[in-house]
């Protein structure tokens, strides 16, 4: 991941950023995104910039704006049927900092040209403005409440907009009542075994021509076209759930490095698996732990097996893989199995109740697990997550 990064002048510290205000103008004929970015530091100390390969800047940096193009490349793709798609990389599209270790607010407005017809921006957070003028259709997205930046993503494309409730899907052609209606017993399930409900229930999930896409960000997902229909006629629920249990175990209780990625997707593989179990029966649970026994099995043939807990990774390409998904997701099926169903279950609530809106390492997952076990569990932890 090649990342745009702001370092205070004073050393090669990273900048607490307070608030990004990002207004992006897509060029349909270049395939390029123009950026005017203003950066509201925590710290009063100058910025300067580094990093970036496809994100240029036009203008000299100024009292904190930036002016850019942003071309497509790792992190931003430009699909021939026009669809921009922005994936786990803020660096690729903004100015920013993607580090886990601090959480910003965001302000970002997309102008789509009167010439995209059809053509709709979709952004974290909330649509909170949208407007024509003489540029084109202006949408204007807001995270209020802080979130790390690599959570931040986008997409403009051609599709329709259906609405029910908080949830939001759009989509290619309309949805089935049967996506809403699964999207949301997923939400019940998981705000349940949280103990805790979002701070803003609003949730949107689009579904675009990009084949194999699932990508989480704050209030949003984006996944593929094909798999809405999966979901709709063949209850493949999978993909919908994991990206929604993100909303508790990624956005609201994030990450403090990624040394310990596993507590995103660990703990969200565990959780749709057991959504699967609560929606479709034990038997189908059960079968997604032999897949995840089966699959950590070759890692460890290959020699890829790895702690949980891994400080060598830098950034998120290197924290991405199978290891903390599969792994991290049978390390809570045994916990569960060791601690008991309604032990088990306090601590899941204890620990995003207590983290909410913080960031966390393993320790503090230990800590809440140890409270409702009513024991150490200090010997489990130090042989999968440590070692």
């Amino acid at each position: 991941m090649r990342i745009a990064l702001l370092i205070l002048a004073a050393g090669s510290l990273w900048a607490q950023v307070a608030h990004y205000s990002v207004v992006l103008r897509p060029d349909f004929e270049k395939k390029v995104l123009r950026g005017i970015e203003d950066v509201e530091l925590r710290d009063p100390a100058r910025a300067s910039l580094a990093g970036g390969k496809n994100l240029t800047i036009t203008r000299k940096p100024a009292e904190g704006r930036f002016e850019y193009e942003a071309k497509p490349g790792q992190g931003f793709r430009w699909l021939d049927d026009g669809t921009i798609i922005t994936m786990f990389d803020c660096g690729a599209w903004m100015v920013c900092d993607a580090s886990p270790g601090y959480r910003a607010t965001l302000r970002l407005e997309i102008v789509v040209p009167a010439a995209a017809s059809g053509m709709r921006a979709i952004g974290p957070g909330r649509l909170t403005k949208q407007y024509r003028d003489s540029e084109g259709e202006h949408f204007v997205y807001e995270v209020r409440k802080a979130a790390q930046s690599f959570l931040f993503s986008f997409a403009v494309a051609k599709v329709e907009r259906s609405v029910s409730g908080n949830f939001e899907i759009l989509s290619v052609r309309p949805p089935s009542g049967e996506a809403m209606a699964k999207s949301a017993k997923a939400y019940r399930f998981f705000r349940q075994k949280a103990g805790i409900d979002l701070p803003d229930p609003h949730y949107a999930q689009a579904f675009l021509s990009m084949r194999g896409i699932g990508q989480e960000a704050a209030g949003m997902a984006l996944m593929s076209q094909t798999y809405l229909e999966n979901l709709e006629t063949r209850d493949s629920v999978e993909l919908m759930a994991h990206e929604l249990a993100h909303q508790w175990w990624a956005v609201l209780v994030g990450i403090r490095s990624w040394s310990d990625f596993w507590l995103n997707e660990g703990i969200t593989e565990f959780m749709t698996a057991a959504f699967v179990e609560h929606h479709q029966g034990r038997a189908a649970y059960d079968a997604k732990i032999r897949t995840l026994e089966s699959e950590m099995a070759n890692l460890r043939a290959e020699g890829k097996d790895r702690p949980l807990h891994w400080e060598k990774w830098t950034d998120a390409v290197g924290a991405l893989g199978p290891v903390p998904y599969r792994k991290g997701a049978l390390f809570l099926h045994r916990l569960r199995g060791e601690m008991g169903e309604e032990r088990f279950w306090r601590g899941i609530a204890l620990y995003t109740r207590r983290h909410a809106g913080k960031l966390v390492d393993s320790r503090d997952f230990r800590v809440a697990m140890e409270e409702t076990a009513g024991r150490s569990l200090g010997v489990l932890f130090e042989e999968v997550v440590y070692r």
